[in-house]
């Protein structure tokens, strides 16, 4: 229920499965939205990294690509709702500078 502030462009974060296997948390884009977006990743959380807002093709609050996942764009308007800061959905993003970023990336233990 708190804002969340990023101090870094980070170029990787990821989230421990289990000894030697990440799980990629965050896609570390080098251009942090987690700001604007009550620290809802719209990047790593859409299946299709939207950054204006969702596609349309969400049913249920869930995924058109993966129905299993929720819909990144509606957790974010949820969390601004909470944080009384839709507001912030009225600005238009630029198009991201993909050129920061290295993928695919995986991490492997080292023998």
């Amino acid at each position: 229920e708190k804002p969340v502030y990023p101090a870094n462009d980070t170029l990787f974060i990821g989230e421990v499965e289990r000894i030697g296997h990440f799980t990629e948390a965050c896609r570390a884009c080098g251009e942090c939205e987690l700001a604007w977006t009550g620290g809802i990743c719209p990047v790593t959380k859409c299946a299709k990294g939207l950054l204006n807002g969702p596609c349309g093709g969400a049913k249920n609050g869930k995924c058109e690509l993966d129905p299993e996942n929720d819909c990144a764009w509606i957790l974010i308007y949820q969390k601004l709702q909470k944080l009384g800061q839709t507001d912030k959905l009225l600005q238009i993003k630029p198009p991201k500078d993909h050129s920061k970023a290295y993928h695919p990336r995986k991490i492997t233990p080292q023998k």
